[in-house]
């Protein structure tokens, strides 16, 4: 009822007045238009599922489609159309349900050597790189030098060769810490006096070093025989060997050089050139050899590299994938493997001791 309006009493015999009927026939032509559009709005969605409609959200449109300023923001699809299936994302998926893994052959082949002990570690590696068994570790340097001492045992001489130098004696004997003895003994006799000069020669588990030269006056007594009358020492000092035993043989001690580590890189490496079937052209590049490069303060090593390119005339189907690369999934495992490994040069040693002078002499390895 509008403002300023009021309702009539009932005429006697319970007639309405005119103003009355005129607003039920309002509001019944009022139904008439509402009606059909509430039952639009429920009628169900195709495949009998009630139709949610949210607040505020827009239909997506089709690619490439753009909405002008003057386009019906109410607009509707064609009667029957279907709107594009939905790939659920990560913030959609179920409760409990999970991404399928990527399977990464590097880091499963590292967490497989990780977990095995540090001697099956080494096998595999020199499995998988034979080049590795040439390296030799500094580890068990006191068993190989217990080893020697039991060969040695009971010696009085022992014999003495540096790389590129002669074999030279050693005269003296066992102690505690080593052989310890004298050598290059040269006997000067001057009137009554007789002089030896000779090198001090220490040969132990670290290495082996001269000093001198030094020397002993003897003088003749009463009865004609030599007697030690005195002596002199010259403080010079040289070293021959600066490291521990790295192999015993039967008749000899080898001495190594200092101790290097390694790291395990591609050094050659494969690009080729394909031609597709379809015309064009892809290049395939893959890791197809390996090297072990050492380590060590003060030194460097170069090494090697390369690349070999090729292109190859024959056309392939591209649709398939490029040869596989086996040997770059295994460059984190291998230099796990070797990671807090030190090791020696095996085939040049800085010295050697031996049991006999003809093993000395006669030892090429030394030359």
């Amino acid at each position: 009822m509008r403002r300023g309006e009021s309702w009539s009493r009932p005429r006697a015999g319970g007639g309405i007045s005119a103003r009355a009927t005129a607003y039920v026939a309002t509001m019944r032509a009022r139904l008439a238009l509402v009606g059909p559009a509430i039952l639009l709005a429920c009628a169900p969605a195709p495949g009998g599922a009630a139709q949610t409609v949210t607040p505020g959200a827009t239909g997506s449109r089709a690619p490439g489609a753009a909405q002008g300023p003057s386009e019906p923001a109410s607009a509707q699809a064609p009667s029957g159309a279907r709107e594009p299936a939905e790939v659920p994302s990560e913030a959609a998926r179920e409760p409990g349900q999970e991404a399928a893994p990527r399977v990464d052959a590097a880091a499963e082949l590292l967490a497989e050597v990780q977990a095995m002990d540090p001697a099956a570690r080494w096998a595999w590696a020199v499995s998988a790189m034979p080049a590795l068994a040439e390296h030799r570790e500094v580890g068990g340097a006191s068993e190989r030098w217990a080893e020697f001492r039991r060969l040695a045992a009971g010696r009085t001489r022992l014999w003495v060769r540096a790389r590129g130098d002669r074999c030279f004696a050693v005269r003296g004997g066992w102690e505690d810490d080593g052989f310890f003895g004298r050598a290059r003994e040269v006997a000067e006799l001057a009137g009554a006096v007789k002089t030896v000069r000779f090198e001090s020669v220490e040969i132990t588990d670290r290495g082996i070093s001269t000093s001198g030269p030094h020397g002993d006056e003897f003088s003749r007594d009463a009865r004609g025989r030599w007697q030690k009358s005195g002596g002199f020492g010259v403080g010079s000092f040289a070293t021959i060997a600066d490291g521990p035993v790295f192999e015993v043989r039967r008749t000899a001690a080898y001495y190594g050089e200092g101790a290097y580590t390694l790291t395990i890189e591609c050094s050659v490496t494969s690009a080729q050139e394909e031609r597709c079937t379809d015309g064009t052209i892809r290049r395939c590049t893959r890791c197809t050899g390996l090297s072990a490069l050492p380590h060590a303060p003060g030194r460097g090593w170069a090494g090697p590299r390369m690349t070999l390119r090729g292109t190859s005339d024959r056309q392939v189907d591209c649709s398939a994938p490029c040869p596989p690369d086996l040997l770059t999934p295994q460059l984190p495992a291998l230099n796990w493997a070797v990671k807090g490994r030190a090791f020696v040069l095996a085939g040049e040693p800085d010295a050697a001791v031996y049991l006999d002078a003809g093993a000395c002499r006669s030892d090429r390895r030394m030359r």
